[in-house]
C-alpha cells in the first residue's frame, strides 16, 4: 500500500485542517451533580410526573447553539407485568415542560416486563433556538393500569453537550 503524502507533507508535519473543513466546536458541557444521596421515588399515575431534585440547568451560549443530550438512570417496575415510561423535558419559557423528542409516541422509554430493575439510557439532539436559561427535567409514569413503580433519583444523570 502507498503512503499518501497530503501536500507532499508527513503527517507529523500537518497542524491544522484546510480552511475549506468545516469543524463543530463545543461551547460547554454540563452535567447534573452527584444526587446518589436523594431518595428513591414511586408513583402509580399514569400522568407524566416530574422525578424532583435532579434538574440540569443551562444558559444557551448563542441562540443558533444545538445540544446533545444524554441521560442514564434505574427504575424498577415494582412487579410482573408492570410498566414504566421516563420522558425528558425541557422549559426555557416559564410556561411548562415540553418532551424533547416526541417522536417515539407516549414515552420514550417504556419497559413493559416481569418485574425488572434496569438501567436506561438515552440519547436526544436539541436546537432550541433561545439563550434563555434551559431546565431539563426527566418525568416518570405508571404505563400500566396505574400500578406502582418505582424510581432511583440518586442514579439519575442528565448530561448536555452544546455545539456550535
Amino acid at each position: 500500500m502507498a503512503i499518501i503524502k497530503p501536500n507532499n507533507n508527513t503527517i507529523s508535519a500537518i497542524t491544522a485542517l484546510p480552511a475549506a473543513i468545516s469543524t463543530g466546536k463545543a461551547l460547554q458541557i454540563i452535567s447534573t451533580p452527584d444526587v446518589g444521596d436523594l431518595s428513591q421515588a414511586s408513583t402509580n399515575s399514569t400522568t407524566y410526573a416530574d422525578i424532583s431534585g435532579v434538574d440540569l440547568v443551562l444558559t444557551p451560549t448563542a441562540s443558533s447553539s444545538k445540544f446533545l443530550l444524554f441521560l442514564s438512570y434505574n427504575i424498577d417496575t415494582g412487579g410482573n407485568g408492570h410498566g414504566v415510561g421516563g420522558r425528558l423535558t425541557y422549559n426555557h419559557s416559564g410556561i411548562s415542560q415540553t418532551e424533547v423528542d416526541d417522536r417515539y409516541g407516549v414515552s420514550n422509554s417504556e419497559v413493559h416486563a416481569d418485574r425488572l430493575n434496569s438501567w436506561q439510557t438515552q440519547n436526544y439532539y436539541l436546537a432550541p433556538n433561545t439563550t434563555n436559561e434551559i431546565t431539563f427535567r426527566l418525568q416518570i409514569n405508571s404505563s400500566s393500569n396505574g400500578e406502582l413503580i418505582y424510581f432511583n433519583r440518586g442514579t439519575l444523570r442528565i448530561m448536555a453537550v452544546e455545539y456550535a
